[in-house]
C-alpha cells in the first residue's frame, strides 16, 4: 500500500476507508461490517469516520468494525464545529473514543469552520494530544484564509492533514490552497475522490 508522511515523518496508507452515510440504517449494518472488515484484510488500514456520521452511528459501526484490530488500523474521526470549544470538543472527543471503544484517535480533525476561534479548537487539540488521546490533529474544510490564520495560532503549526474535497470535477484547491500545504509539507486528505 502506497504511504503518505505526515509533518512528524510517520507514514500513514494514502488510501483508506470513509464512513460518510455508513450506520445510518439498521438493515445494513452487516453488510456495513463485513466491507470494513474486509477493506481491513485487503489492506485498507485507514477508516476515516466523525461524530456527525448517523449521529455517532459510524463510529460506533467502526468500533465495532475494528474490535480486537485497533493496532492495525489508521483511525481518523471529527468533531463538529459547534462542539470545538475547549471544552466541548474534550467532551466530543471523549464521547468518540467510547463510541469507537479504543483509548486513542490516531488523527482527530475539526470537520469544517464555524464560530468557535480556531485558537480555541487548538488548545483543546493540543490537550488531548498532551493526554494521550489522539496522537495528531488535523482540519477539514478550511479554505487559504482559514489556513493563514490558523498556521498563526499557537498550535496551528502543528497540523498534520487538511480533509479536502477533492477529484477530477472538484478541482478548485490546486490554484491556492494545495500549493501553500505543499509548501508547508501539510497533507491533503481528498474526500469523495472518485
Amino acid at each position: 500500500m502506497k504511504t503518505v508522511a505526515l509533518p512528524s515523518g510517520e507514514r500513514v496508507p494514502a488510501f483508506g476507508m470513509g464512513t460518510w452515510n455508513m450506520g445510518d440504517e439498521r438493515a445494513g449494518r452487516a453488510e456495513e461490517l463485513a466491507t470494513l472488515r474486509l477493506g481491513l484484510d485487503l489492506g485498507a488500514t485507514l477508516i476515516d469516520t466523525a461524530e456527525m456520521y448517523g449521529d455517532g452511528r459510524s463510529e460506533e459501526l467502526v468500533g465495532e468494525a475494528i474490535a480486537g484490530r485497533r493496532n492495525e488500523v489508521f483511525l481518523v474521526s471529527k468533531v463538529l464545529p459547534e462542539n470545538a470549544s475547549r471544552d466541548g470538543t474534550l467532551a466530543a472527543c471523549e464521547r468518540s473514543l467510547k463510541r469507537l471503544k479504543t483509548d486513542r484517535i490516531d488523527l482527530y480533525l475539526l470537520h469544517w469552520r464555524g464560530s468557535v476561534p480556531l485558537a480555541e479548537t487548538m488548545q483543546a487539540f493540543a490537550a488531548l494530544q498532551r493526554a494521550g488521546k489522539i496522537r495528531h490533529y488535523g482540519v477539514s474544510n478550511l479554505d487559504l484564509s482559514d489556513m493563514r490564520e490558523l498556521s498563526q495560532a499557537p498550535g496551528g503549526a502543528a497540523v498534520a492533514a487538511n480533509q479536502l474535497l477533492y477529484n477530477l470535477t472538484r478541482r478548485g484547491i490546486e490554484w491556492d490552497l494545495l500549493p501553500w500545504l505543499r509548501e508547508r509539507r501539510i497533507p491533503v486528505m481528498a474526500y469523495s475522490p472518485i
